[in-house]
Order: C-alpha cells, then structure tokens, then sequence
C-alpha cells in the first residue's frame, strides 16, 4: 500500500483524485478529532476546520509530499486553523456583546472527571512537546500506530521508537500536571488511545476530499492562494469555486486533447453537493453583508468617540477609537499568529523563517500586518519557542512569551487565571471609572459585596461588559 508521501506525490503529479481521497479517509479521524477537541465539542465547527486542513493539503501537495510524518503536519495545522476559527468567534461574541451592552450568560457546569478535564487540554499539551516527541505521541495515541511502523516512519529500530513513545508520553503527563489533570502515564495512555480517536462522520470524508480538490486543483496549475486567509474568507473562496465546478467551470490541471472530451454527466451525489454548496454561499453572501454594516456603523461609532476624546483623552499616536487596552489585545493577537506561523514554517522547511517578510504576505501564512501604534514587528524573534515582543512608538512595550501563554502559572486555578487575565486589561478604566464613582457617591467606593454597582461609570459598554465578567471569575475562582 503506497506510503502517505507517495500518495501526496501521485496527487501532486497525476492529479490523482483517487489519491487524495485515500488520504483524507486516513487521516480524518484524526483531524476531525483534534478539532473537536479544541472546538470544545461543536461538531459543526470541527468539519469547518477539518475541510480548511484538506483543502490546504491539497494546495501544499508538492511540497508536503517531502514531509516525513504527515500526521505530525496535518495536527499542527489543525491547531492553526482551530485557533483562528476560535479567534473569528471570539470578535463576533464581543460585537454581540456590545450591541447587548451589558448582557452576559452564566453557564453552570459541573467539573468533569477523567476525559471531561483531559480533552480540553490534550492537544494544546501535545502542542508543547518537541518535535519528535510530539510525532511520536501522534502516531502511538492520535493514528493508533504498532512501534514497527512508528520506527519505520522516523527510521529508528522498533525498540528505539518504543522508548521515544515512552518518554514522550511522560513529557505529556507532566505538562497535563501542569494544568492540574493528574494521572499515571499507563492511564493517560490509555484514556487517549481509546478516547481520543473520534469518528468522523461518514458523509465528512467524502465532501472534505470533493471541496479540498476543487479547491486544491486551482493551486497546482500554477495559482497559489493564501493559506492563512480568514476562516470566513476560506469557506467563501472554497464555495465559490465548487459552485463553479457544479456549474461546468474546468478546473484542475491543464490538458491538450485533440478534441474536448464530452461532459459528464452530473450524479445525484454531485448534484446534492452543488445544492447545498450553493445554499451555503448565499448565508454567506448575506453574513458578509451584514458585517459589512456593521463595519459602517462601528467607523460612525469609532469617529464619533474620536471626536470627544481628541482634545484630553485620546492616548497620543493611538488608532482613532482605540482605548490603550484594545490597542495591546490586538498586538497581542498579531504576535500569536506570527508565533503559530513561524512554527508552521519550521515544520515545513526544517528552519527558522529568515524574515517576517517570509511569514506575511498574499501567498504566506498571514495575510497581512498593520502597525497601530508604531511598533516594528520586523525585530521579533523568528526562533520557534522564544518571546515575542513589539514596542509602541509611546515605549509601551507587549510581549508574548508562547512558553507560559498556554500553561500559565501552574499554582493558579484557571479561574484564577481569568480573573487576573481580566484585571490586567481593565486596570486603568477600572480607576477612571472609580474616580467617577466617587465623585458621584460623596467620595465612597463600592463594597467588594457591590461590585458590579461600577457598570455605570465605565466609559464603554465593552469596558462595563469585560468588569462584569471580571466579577464573575472572581466569585469562581476558589479562594486562599
């Protein structure tokens, strides 16, 4: 049976659907899996991401036909497009949020045991290990690998790939401790191997492998996309061009024939496939319509606050319409994508990116990078694992360190973890909104008791929203 590379060859090459299709039926489980994990369970989100993975292994097929472990690829780029899935999710909460000003939900769950508390951190745990570490763990526990064919695919003896698996598992079992998930690693072994591996549905493979080629064959013909577009923007693209496909439009690699093959016809399979697709781009033509409003009125609303900030309050050099804190969260979202981008790039050329000019652009991993308040993010480090750090014209300086990012510190709970999280961003509205506060209560504070009496005095919606959720993760968080 031909070895993942030699299929991604006879793709890349041939354009060998048949191929491919094989592909996706191997390796779906896995995808699907590690994406429902850190989609925290959304099925509908998890086939999103599991279609953005194929559709970019088919436009990388060339290239990652050189790649020695394709399982090891295929769950790093799964972390890629889950986090920017949850990324795109998480602005449009907070658009809804601020329409609700202060409208919040409380959700009441009880703490999970066993894979409850160990599925929402196994695979960014995973993400933590060495490479080789981590390709072993995948193999062993994600694809339910035998030691023989794990030796095989990194050309080490069965024993050897035995006692990598090993000590791999317990580097696992420690950072899980870490995150305050406790086992013995013949348990942790044992939960992942027979937990972890979820079944995709049936009807996934099939539509992943139709759209990824339609999608991919455009790529081998010469025209490459960006595989780090938005998720929004990737789904349209795909639709798009699937619709095309239903509709007669060739596409794929070119051929001459002395004269033009007859069309096939159109099957029922296909024909539903066209169906779907086509309702699909119109909820997305009229998503992207209705951010497209909202886009307006949030410039109205930005220039609006611009105006009466401009002459006292507006930080100088700082966006039009950002506070000083929206202004670091939105750094700090670029440093997070180039940190997850250069570790893609080491994983695909086997170095460090030379330049960021190698990790952005129409055709790289990030689209694009706009400075918002002077900072230079050509003098961030480029080495997988190290800090990042940018610095604002004003000498402000924001730093991501992809080491203690995820882990945290290990002797807080996460709700701890939140709370303070949410502190640190709100400390100076918190204080201009106590100055107000005072001023309109005779010079009393609220009690810690009547916390959420602040609200009121926060300048935005969005401020009094985050304070609000602030004093819930404090009433979470168990106390010391």
């Amino acid at each position: 049976m031909n070895d993942d590379a030699e299929l991604l060859r006879r793709y890349a090459d041939e354009g060998s659907e048949s191929a491919f299709s094989e592909l996706v039926r191997r390796h779906v489980d896995l995808v699907y899996g590690a994406a429902l994990r850190r989609t925290s369970g959304d099925a509908h989100r998890a086939a999103d991401v599991s279609q953005q993975v194929f559709t970019t292994l088919a436009r990388r097929a060339r290239k990652l036909s050189r790649h020695a472990v394709l399982g090891a690829w295929l769950h790093t780029a799964t972390r890629n497009a889950s986090i920017n899935l949850m990324i795109s999710e998480q602005r449009r909460k907070a658009r809804e949020l601020e329409a609700l000003a202060l409208g919040s939900a409380n959700d009441a769950g009880g703490a999970g045991l066993d894979w409850d508390r160990l599925r929402p951190a196994l695979d960014a745990a995973i993400d933590e290990l060495p490479e080789a570490d981590r390709v072993a763990v995948v193999l062993r526990f994600l694809e339910r690998r035998a030691f023989a064919e794990i030796g095989s695919a990194l050309r080490i003896s069965e024993d050897a790939a035995r006692m990598r698996t090993e000590r791999a598992l317990d580097k696992l079992r420690a950072l899980l401790g870490r995150r305050g998930v406790t086992s013995t690693a013949a348990a942790l072994g044992a939960i992942v191997s027979s937990e972890a591996m979820v079944s995709a549905p049936a009807s996934l493979a099939a539509a992943v492998s139709a759209q990824a080629l339609a999608a991919g064959g455009a790529g081998i013909a010469g025209g490459a996309l960006g595989t780090f577009m938005t998720t929004k923007i990737i789904v349209i693209a795909a639709s798009s061009a699937l619709i095309a496909f239903g509709a007669g439009a060739y596409v794929g690699v070119s051929r001459s024939f002395d004269a033009p093959p007859p069309p096939q016809a159109e099957t029922p399979r296909q024909s539903q496939i066209i169906a779907s697709l086509r309702q699909d781009n119109q909820s997305l033509k009229d998503e992207v319509g209705r951010l497209n409003a909202e886009a307006i009125l949030q410039r109205a609303a930005a220039a609006k606050l611009a105006a009466q900030r401009a002459a006292s309050q507006a930080p100088k050099g700082s966006p039009i319409g950002m506070t000083p804190g929206e202004l670091q969260k939105s750094m700090m979202n670029y440093l997070r994508q180039i940190d997850a981008a250069r570790e893609q790039f080491q994983l695909e050329n086997n170095r460090p990116a030379a330049s960021i000019q190698e990790l952005v652009g129409d055709d790289k991993y990030i689209r694009r990078i706009f400075p918002l308040d002077g900072e230079d993010y050509s003098q961030v480090s480029l080495v997988p694992g190290q800090p990042l750090s940018v610095t604002t014209a004003d000498g402000v300086t924001v730093t991501y360190d992809p080491s203690t990012a995820a882990s945290a510190r290990p002797d807080m709970s996460p709700a701890q973890l939140h709370a303070q999280e949410i502190a640190q961003k709100l400390a100076p509205a918190v204080r201009k909104a106590l100055d107000a506060y005072r001023a309109a209560n005779n010079g009393n504070s609220p009690t810690k008791d009547n916390a959420i009496a602040l609200v009121p005095y926060f300048e935005t919606p969005q401020e009094g929203a985050d304070w609000t959720e602030y004093v819930e993760a404090v009433k979470a968080a168990p106390s010391h």
